[in-house]
């Protein structure tokens, strides 16, 4: 169930930016995804006393500061693409939560064989 919500909220979130009057707003929510993801990321593997809503949280907070950045460097101040800047982050962070709670990566080397493996495991 928690798989079906979560996949839910992304996709809500990426129809949401792909109905964008512009492409300019679907580069805002693109790149603060990627903030997210990797601000999620890193709370995640550092910061084991936060619970999942703190991590989302904190991390669509730092993911957000580039666009915020962005637009206040602007001529004008857009308010839409701030939005998209969170709504971004938000994604992001949301999709990195899950992935990190229910994946995990490990790389294993044999020496005789000289060999090394990569190993993808998912919690069902």
């Amino acid at each position: 169930m928690k798989l079906i919500k979560t996949l839910g909220v992304v996709a809500i979130l990426s129809a949401i930016s792909l109905n964008a009057a512009d492409s300019n707003s679907i580069k805002h929510f693109g790149f603060s995804a990627i903030f997210g993801v990797a601000s999620e990321t890193i709370l995640h593997k550092n910061y084991q006393q936060f619970d999942d809503i703190e991590k989302i949280s904190y991390a669509t907070a730092i993911a957000s500061l580039p666009g915020l950045a962005k637009e206040l460097s602007d001529d004008k101040f857009s308010n839409e693409d701030m939005v998209f800047n969170v709504l971004g982050a938000l994604s992001g962070a949301v999709f990195s939560n899950y992935l990190n709670n229910n994946t995990s990566i490990f790389i294993a080397h044999k020496r005789q064989d000289n060999s090394s493996q990569i190993k993808l495991a998912y919690k069902f």
